[in-house]
């Protein structure tokens, strides 16, 4: 039901239910007054029947009282007149010649109390009487005794008068007075209905057609507005206005959100755009985490636990591809990862989502077949592409990450530049930490994994062997065949290294011909069997120079970190010490450092 009808029909039966009782509030103050008027002209006859009553006995002429009565019984609206005769009056003069006993209780009550009675009959809408029963009293006077006449005393009463007198009269006053009330009533009613519905009750079609509008506008029609024919009103063009302005604001930010995320089809727009911005404010929180991350790892741990919490998806692993060297390598891995992604990423190179649950999503680098897998690439830049891979052994585990692939799209595309960041710092470190010329780790990187040895040490105390290498007389292998003869001389010392040691052992180029060798987990007798082998080898090499080619040797110093000393770099000094005793022999050796070292030092 409409406001205004609600409205209407309150108004309307609430004037009605008024106009009601201010007309039976009429009729009943006229029926009232018509009542009282009789009631004062039957007091009045009855006065006069008494004086007249009393006159007669004064003159002795009682026996003519009928021409009296029927005098008084004439007069107009007089219905009916008759006297009562007290006992005490009969049983001293008998009955008389009338029939003057009392005909109701009214007449009985008032010869017993004394007391007038009055009493009204009939409905406002019937013919109504007024009875009026008055007691004659006995007095006793100059002017009149009724003691030496009656055998009674002062205030007995002698008998009643008793009047009925119709109301008809004062009735069709009322009646017109009725009649013109009701007239009034009914033209105040109409005036009043017209100017309800004029001036009042228009608005409340307004009020509906806004309150449709609001209710349109939550349900998501933003189209909605108030009719043309009740816009005329300010108010409503005010809010036809504003429902303008505020359309075009909500398509304006739809699209503008449309170009960095996807907004959900719901039938509410603005629910819609809550949701979206909700996203993008996630989004940029996490960009500002990624870009306080001080390196890769930090930053792929982050990202692994954001997506994570995101699908409530345990087990995420991160890859990162270089679509150009085809080199893949597993970056973050919650678990052991289940997939051979290092020889090939398949979403990495078809640039396609890989689905375990689609017919062509079976991929055959999956190491158990029965995983269910959702992979979802992103290109970072012409030198990387990442993969989300999400993995679980529940068949309906991933299902919120295949309606949602593309908040996964939406949070790569937010951070690629964060991941970039890193990624290119990771190279730069890369190149500060590799030397160009022998593939082998600088000085700096030396210097971090020194920092890592001592800390792990105090934890496992594993031995480390320290070595230092040097090329025998070098010098002259620059001065006499040239740089470019040096340097090939580094690379194959540094080759040398590689093939000699294990992926464990750390090998730094420490500057020009000096190389720094950590040997992961190794006792003295290891350390001496490694050194006498790269010397060994090396002096097996036949290096070239023009058409000619020669021999050189390397003197190795070694040193076992932590049983001669704390310091790992302190044993890189003791490693020197005895490197240099190798060359006070005459080179192509390689000599333990011992403590008299220190004393001849």
């Amino acid at each position: 039901m409409k406001l205004k009808t609600k409205i209407s029909l309150l108004l309307y039966s609430s004037l009605l239910l008024l106009f009601a009782a201010i007309f039976y509030n009429t009729l009943v103050d006229l029926r009232n007054a018509s009542a009282k008027s009789a009631e004062s002209q039957a007091l009045a006859t009855a006065k006069v029947v008494e004086a007249g009553l009393t006159a007669h006995m004064i003159s002795g002429t009682m026996d003519q009282r009928d021409t009296f009565m029927n005098q008084v019984t004439s007069l107009q609206n007089m219905k009916q007149l008759w006297l009562v005769r007290s006992s005490k009056v009969s049983h001293q003069y008998g009955k008389g010649p009338f029939a003057e006993d009392a005909r109701d209780g009214i007449d009985k009550s008032v010869l017993e109390s004394g007391e007038s009675v009055i009493e009204s009959k009939g409905a406002i809408f019937e013919d109504a009487t007024v009875r009026v029963s008055v007691p004659y009293k006995a007095i006793s006077n100059t002017k009149l005794d009724c003691l030496s006449c009656h055998d009674v005393k002062a205030g007995d009463t002698l008998g009643v008068i008793s009047i009925e007198m119709q109301t008809n009269d004062l009735k069709a006053l009322s009646y017109r007075n009725i009649i013109v009330g009701t007239v009034l009533l009914l033209i105040l009613f109409g005036a009043m209905v017209y100017f309800l519905h004029k001036q009042i009750l228009i608005y409340f079609d307004r009020f509906d057609a806004m309150g449709k509008c609001a209710r349109d506008v939550h349900n998501g029609d933003l189209n909605a507005r108030i009719p043309d024919e009740l816009s005329k009103d300010h108010d409503a063009r005010a809010l036809n206005a504003l429902m303008d302005k505020f359309q075009t604001s909500v398509k304006t930010i739809e699209d503008n959100l449309s170009g960095i995320i996807q907004l959900d089809t719901t039938d509410d727009p603005l629910q819609a755009l809550r949701d979206g911005s909700g996203r993008l404010n996630d989004m940029n929180l996490f960009t500002q985490t990624l870009r306080r991350d001080t390196n890769t790892d930090e930053a792929y741990e982050h990202i692994a636990y954001h997506f994570s919490d995101q699908f409530k998806i345990d087990d995420i692993n991160l890859i990162s591809c270089n679509p150009l060297s085809q080199e893949t390598k597993i970056v973050y891995e919650k678990r052991a990862i289940l997939c051979d992604a290092q020889s090939g990423c398949r979403a990495a190179r078809t640039g396609e989502i890989v689905d375990s649950s689609k017919p062509d999503g079976i991929c055959p680098k999956m190491i158990i077949p029965n995983e269910q897998y959702v992979c979802v690439p992103y290109s970072i830049n012409s030198g990387s592409t990442f993969v989300v891979s999400m993995v679980s052994d529940k068949k309906n585990a991933l299902n919120s990450v295949r309606a949602n692939t593309h908040i996964v799209d939406e949070t790569l595309h937010a951070i690629r530049g964060e991941i970039a960041h890193h990624q290119l710092s990771e190279e730069n470190q890369k190149l500060q930490r590799i030397d160009p010329l022998s593939g082998l780790y600088t000085k700096n990187f030396l210097i971090e994994r020194m920092y890592r040895i001592v800390k792990e040490s105090k934890r496992t105390a594993i031995p480390y062997g320290v070595m230092m290498i040097n090329v025998d007389d070098f010098t002259t292998i620059n001065t006499v065949f040239g740089e470019k003869v040096g340097d090939e001389t580094i690379r194959i010392i540094g080759q040398t290294l590689l093939d000699s040691l294990r992926e464990s052992d750390t090998i730094v180029r420490l500057s020009g011909d000096e190389f720094v060798v950590l040997l992961y987990d190794c006792d003295p007798m290891h350390v001496n069997n490694v050194g006498e082998k790269i010397r060994s080898l090396f002096a097996n090499k036949k290096l070239k120079a023009n058409e000619s080619g020669f021999i050189k040797t390397v003197r190795i110093g070694t040193a076992i970190f932590p049983q001669q000393h704390k310091d790992i770099a302190q044993c890189v000094a003791y490693a020197r010490l005895a490197m240099n005793e190798a060359k006070s022999e005459g080179g192509n050796l390689s000599v333990k450092f011992h403590t008299r070292l220190l004393e001849s030092n």
